[in-house]
């Protein structure tokens, strides 16, 4: 088992990191407020000017 943290632990770590950004993220998305609001523009205007620029 030491081995095996050894080896994999900063991929697991990671992957741990980003389920969790990940479900703070949807969180944030599922609720109907202000939070929620602004995080939906900032996506929506990011996606959009990205896809104006190519």
């Amino acid at each position: 088992m030491e081995q095996v943290m050894k080896h994999y632990g900063n991929a697991i770590l990671a992957v741990i990191v980003l389920l969790a950004l990940g479900a703070i993220i949807v969180a944030a998305l599922s609720s109907d407020g202000y939070v929620a609001e602004e995080f939906r523009k900032a996506l929506t205007g990011f996606f959009a000017s990205m896809s104006a620029m190519a």
